[in-house]
């Protein structure tokens, strides 16, 4: 019987396996290079999509929430009494707000009630004392009311003011935010058609490939723009 032998070369099927690996591993990273940036731009839309929120709760519904607003401009963007702003890890967002002093004057008063978004908000009891005078003038139900002694206000705003900024607050992230925005997040990730569309590149050109295949990956949310 005769033998025979035969070899095969496969030094260009090794490089081919070896570029997958590489292209592969560099997919993860790109993912993790643009992680952070994700993170960040997701947390400034996430902070801008709430402010535009409450702006459209305010003016639907101004008795609730014009404290959180200069007098007179409930639901305006240019006259909120609030800011926020986002910080961001590669795995946490953080959104974190505060209130603003007022410094426009209501029709009824003579100079601004500076603290009055927080104070209405978190229905802070405040006293009225007269200044410059032993007499203090004020309107209630229509009617102007004088008296010599300190008025004390136990809830500014009132009970259909006090909390509803926190309130829409958490309904936004409750309701809109995770049906609107999260999930069709979370749905357009789920499936990593980059990995495919750039394959056969990365099994040419290897690990600079993938990181371009992750990074276009994590763009295709939408949030990032190139």
């Amino acid at each position: 019987m005769k033998l025979f032998r035969v070899k095969i070369n496969n030094r260009d099927l090794n490089k081919k396996l070896n570029n997958i690996v590489k292209y592969s591993n560099g997919f993860v990273d790109g993912i993790e290079i643009q992680k952070i940036i994700l993170m960040n731009r997701l947390g400034e839309y996430v902070v801008d999509l709430l402010g535009k929120y409450i702006d459209a709760q305010a003016r639907g519904n101004p008795d609730s929430l014009h404290h959180v607003y200069e007098w007179g401009a409930t639901g305006s963007s240019g006259a909120r009494l609030f800011k926020m702003n986002a910080a961001a890890t590669k795995s946490v967002i953080t959104i974190m707000g505060s209130f603003l002093p007022s410094s426009s004057i209501s029709d009824t008063a003579t100079e601004p009630f500076v603290d009055k978004a927080n104070v209405m908000e978190n229905a802070i009891g405040i006293t009225i004392s007269p200044r410059d005078s032993d007499l203090l003038a004020f309107e209630a139900d229509g009617q102007q009311v004088f008296t010599m002694n300190d008025i004390y206000i136990a809830n500014p705003g009132g009970d259909g003011v006090a909390g509803s900024f926190g309130r829409v607050v958490e309904d936004f992230f409750d309701v809109y935010f995770t049906r609107m925005l999260l999930k069709p997040f979370l749905d357009e990730l789920s499936t990593a058609e980059e990995f495919v569309q750039y394959f056969a590149q990365g099994a040419r050109s290897g690990y600079p490939v993938g990181v371009k295949a992750g990074q276009r990956y994590i763009n295709s949310a939408g949030v990032i723009v190139e």
